[in-house]
Parts: structure tokens; C-alpha cells; sequence
């Protein structure tokens, strides 16, 4: 692709694309590295791995092997030249550990995957350990036989010179062992040099490719910045015609496109702006002079209301001193109406006690007439008491003396019954005089009752002629009082008129400062906008 075709690719990617793929060319030198690097670990873990398999595990086993046929061989002598018997049956158990623990070696020896030649080596001595253990159960057998000569003469011609072959093989087998494992070590370092050559390599050419195409990237994004940046340097000094000319297709030429169209659009409302202030200029200084009048008109109708208002409230105060009159009037009568109703209450009262005393004294006249027949009763026995006594007295006379104490007491009771008949007649004419007062007394009461009745008519007559005066009170007061609220919100309604003329002169002062101070905007803003070339 020449210079030409990537620019124009550069400049149609937008800015998180470009950034993106400058951090993408780090990251996948990043990933690159990761993986020969894994690639490198997993390589050296294997041969690791191999060599421990291998080497190490087989040098183990082999040492394993020596270790125990030493052992297996030095039991084996002990027990033999053992001074008791329990070092020999010690030393026997040592030697079963020994040769239990030989074969097991030798088994995982066998196992083992190895060289031609050291897999060869290693059949060999598991053969001559197979023969070692043969010639060793020969020689416990001639041991416990006593044939010490044979014991001897097997032991040093065959058994001996068996094991040094086979600890020579075995020596031989980790010498190769030691030797695979050098060289094992050598191809891993070899190998390690290899990687780390690759990975230093890989991660220097993505950290140049990375840094190349972000000092691209940002070079072409610091180039539109600074177009950006001279377009709103020329707007920050009042002038609107220097674009910002980014050609790029990215966010940075989107911002510059919208701020191109902003100017545009900015100095379209400039002039709508300067047209619009005279044209406010001009209206405001004809508001003034209009706001003026309507604040003169306003001020006369304040006076006037003014006027008005003082008139309501003096129609007001004579309506409320009238209304006041006639509501004491109204409680006069009604307090004169109570004391009527009471005073009939009171001449009902009186009726009905002076029909209770004409009762009482009527049965006082019955009384009295009982009274008389009583003494009369009285007066009658007296007499023939008398007349008794008198007939006794006759009576003692004739009987002479022995009559005499009879005649004293027949004339003491002549003498109770003249003073009975006395007494008798001072009562009936107490009696009749009473009779007389009662007679006079019920005549007086009919007079009281007649006239406590006059006077009850008199007091309902009163009384319905106070309850319509009050009626026709009630009625005048209530019309005062209507009248009184009437004249009260007229003249509220008149200062509210008053006071709002009051407020609209107010208002109307309070507009024409407005009109001015708009009037002086308008030029200010006339004078600021004259700083802008558009």
C-alpha cells in the first residue's frame, strides 16, 4: 500500500480505532512473546521431565542396586562369621531386607526405557544378580554343612569376582547415565538461548512497530488538534470566520465539523442579534413615552379614587353610628320585653296565691262554723249541768246532813258549769268575729285577685306590644346593618381602586426605569457584538 492510500486510511479510522491499533500491535507482541514463551517452558519442562525420568530415576536405581548388593553381601559374610547365634539370626534378617529390596531395584531398573547399549548392560547384571543369589543359597547350604573348604573355594573363585563384574556394570551403566544427563543439560541450555533469542527478538520488533504507529497516530491527531485549536483561538478573539479545516473522518474531524457549523450558525444569530437590538431600542424609547401616559392617566385615577374612598368611608361611619343606635334601641326593648314577661309571670303568681288564700280562708269560715256548733254543744251541756247541779243541791237540802258534803260538791260543779257556759260564750263570740273577719278577708282577696288579674292583661298586653316593637327593631336593625356593609365594602372596594391606581402608577414608574435600562442593554449589546467579525 503506498504512503498515499494509508494516509487516507488513517484519516477515515476513527480515533479509538487508531489508538486501538496501535495498543493491539503492543498487545499481540505481548501474545507473541507469551506463547514462544510458553512454548519455551513447556520444551524445557519435557526435557526436564526426561532427564529426571531418565537420568536422574536411573542413577537412583542403579545406586539403589550397589547400595543393597553391598549390603546383601556384608550380611551375608556376618552371618556367617557370627560369634552367637542371635548376631546371625540378625544378620540373616538383614540380609532378606537386602536382597528383598535388591530385587525391587532391579525390577524398576528393568523397567526403565534406556539406550541400546545401557538397556543390554543393565539385562546383563539382572542376569548375573539371578546367579549372584543362586551361588549365595549354594553357600548358605555348605555354611550350615561345615564344608568350609567348598564354602571358601566358591566364595573367592566365583562369587566374588560375579559381584565385581556386576558392581563394574553397574558403575558403567551410571557413568553413561551421568553422561546422557550433561548432555541432556547442554541441549537444554542450547535451547534456552535459542528461546530467549526469539522472544528478545519478537519483542523488539513489536515495541518498534508499536511505537511507530503510535507516533503516527499521534502525529495526525496533534495536526487537527492544533487546526482545532487556531479555529477556537480565532472565536475566543470575536472572529468567526477562521474554520477549523480537519479533513479526517474520526471524532476529531466530526468536532471540527460541528464547531465549523457552529460558527456558521453563530454568525447568523450575530446579525439577527444586531438587528434585533435596534429594533428592541427603538420600541423601548416608544414604550416609554406610552408608559409615561398611561402613568400620568394612572395617577389621576388614584387621586380621584382617593377622594372616593374618603367619601364612602364618612357614609360608612354614619351608617355604622345609626346601626349602632339602633341595635341599643333593640336591646332596650328587649330588655323591657324580659321585665314584662316577668312581671306577668309574677301578677300569674299572685293569682294563683291569692286563689290559694281565698281557699285557705274560706276553710278557715268553715272552721269557725264548726267552731260554733261545737260551743253550742258546749254551752248546752253546761246548761244541764246546771241544772243537775241544781236538782242535786234541791236534793241535799231535803236529805239534810247527810246531804251537805254533797250539796258542796253539787255547788262546785253549778259553779264549773256558769263558768263553762261563760268561757263557752266568750269563744262563740271570739268565734263570730272571726267568722266576720274570715267573711271580710275572702271579700278583700276576690278584690286582689280581680285586680292581679287586671294587671295580668294589662302585662300581656305590654308584653305583645313590646314583642312587636321588637320585631320592627330587629328588622330596622338588620337593614341598618346591611346598609353598614354595604357602605363598608364600597368603600373597601373604592381604597382597593385607590390602591391599585396607586400600584399600577407604581408599576408603570417601575417599567418605564425597565424600558430605559432595556433601551441601554440594547446598545450595550449592539456595542458588544459590533467586536465579532462575522
Amino acid at each position: 500500500m503506498s504512503q498515499t492510500a494509508a494516509g487516507r486510511a488513517t484519516a477515515r479510522a476513527g480515533v479509538l480505532t487508531k489508538i486501538t491499533a496501535a495498543v493491539a500491535v503492543g498487545a499481540l507482541s505481548a501474545v507473541v512473546v507469551g506463547v514462544v514463551g510458553l512454548v519455551a517452558l513447556r520444551t524445557s519442562a519435557d526435557r526436564t521431565e526426561s532427564l529426571y525420568a531418565t537420568d536422574t530415576v536411573g542413577v537412583q536405581l542403579t545406586q539403589e542396586v550397589r547400595y543393597q548388593l553391598l549390603a546383601f553381601r556384608f550380611a551375608s559374610l556376618n552371618r556367617t562369621t557370627a560369634p552367637t547365634e542371635e548376631l546371625a539370626d540378625q544378620y540373616a534378617q538383614q540380609r532378606v531386607e537386602a536382597r528383598d529390596a535388591l530385587e525391587a531395584a532391579s525390577v524398576e531398573l528393568q523397567g526403565m526405557e534406556l539406550e541400546g547399549d545401557l538397556q543390554a548392560t543393565v539385562g546383563t547384571v539382572l542376569t548375573d544378580l539371578t546367579t549372584y543369589f543362586d551361588l549365595s543359597d549354594q553357600l548358605d547350604a555348605l555354611a550350615g554343612a561345615g564344608r568350609m573348604d567348598e564354602f571358601n573355594e566358591i566364595r573367592t573363585e566365583q562369587v566374588g569376582p560375579l559381584a565385581q563384574e556386576i558392581v563394574t556394570a553397574l558403575q558403567e551403566v551410571t557413568s553413561a547415565q551421568a553422561a546422557e544427563a550433561a548432555e541432556s543439560a547442554l541441549e537444554a541450555e542450547a535451547s534456552y538461548t535459542s528461546t530467549r533469542t526469539a522472544l528478545l527478538g519478537v519483542l523488539v520488533v513489536g515495541v518498534l512497530a508499536a511505537l511507530a504507529l503510535g507516533v503516527v497516530v499521534a502525529r495526525r491527531i496533534v495536526a487537527d488538534l492544533h487546526l482545532v485549536q487556531r479555529s477556537l483561538d480565532a472565536l475566543a478573539d470575536g472572529d468567526l470566520t477562521v474554520a477549523a479545516t480537519v479533513t479526517s473522518r474520526d471524532e476529531l474531524g466530526a468536532m471540527a465539523g460541528a464547531l465549523d457549523r457552529a460558527q456558521t450558525s453563530l454568525r447568523e444569530t450575530m446579525a439577527g442579534v444586531v438587528e434585533s437590538a435596534a429594533t428592541v431600542s427603538a420600541a423601548a424609547v416608544e414604550l416609554a413615552a406610552a408608559s409615561g401616559q398611561v402613568a400620568a392617566g394612572a395617577e389621576e385615577t388614584s387621586v380621584q379614587a382617593d377622594v372616593v374612598s374618603s367619601a364612602a368611608g364618612e357614609v360608612s361611619s354614619n351608617v355604622q353610628a345609626v346601626a349602632a343606635g339602633a341595635e341599643q334601641m333593640g336591646a332596650a326593648i328587649r330588655e323591657i320585653s324580659q321585665n314584662a314577661a316577668e312581671a306577668t309571670r309574677v301578677a300569674q303568681s299572685a293569682t294563683v296565691a291569692a286563689d290559694d288564700a281565698n281557699g285557705t280562708v274560706a276553710r278557715l269560715g268553715a272552721s269557725s262554723a264548726e267552731i260554733g256548733n261545737v260551743v253550742k254543744l258546749i254551752t248546752s251541756i253546761a246548761e244541764q249541768t246546771n241544772l243537775l247541779a241544781l236538782n242535786a243541791t234541791i236534793e241535799a237540802a231535803r236529805a239534810g246532813e247527810a246531804g251537805k258534803g254533797f250539796a258542796v260538791v253539787a255547788g262546785e260543779v253549778k259553779e264549773l258549769a256558769q263558768e263553762t257556759a261563760r268561757a263557752t260564750e266568750d269563744i262563740a263570740q271570739r268565734v263570730e268575729a272571726i267568722q266576720q273577719d274570715t267573711t271580710g278577708a275572702v271579700q278583700a282577696i276576690g278584690r286582689i285577685g280581680d285586680i292581679i288579674a287586671s294587671i295580668n292583661d294589662y302585662q300581656m298586653t305590654i308584653a305583645s306590644a313590646v314583642e312587636e316593637q321588637t320585631a320592627t327593631t330587629s328588622e330596622m336593625s338588620r337593614g341598618v346593618a346591611e346598609a353598614a356593609n354595604s357602605s363598608g365594602q364600597i368603600a373597601a372596594n373604592i381604597t382597593g381602586v385607590a390602591s391599585a391606581a396607586q400600584a399600577s402608577t407604581q408599576t408603570l414608574t417601575q417599567m418605564g426605569d425597565n424600558v430605559a435600562e432595556l433601551a441601554r442593554l440594547s446598545e450595550e449589546l449592539r456595542g458588544r457584538v459590533a467586536r465579532f467579525t462575522y
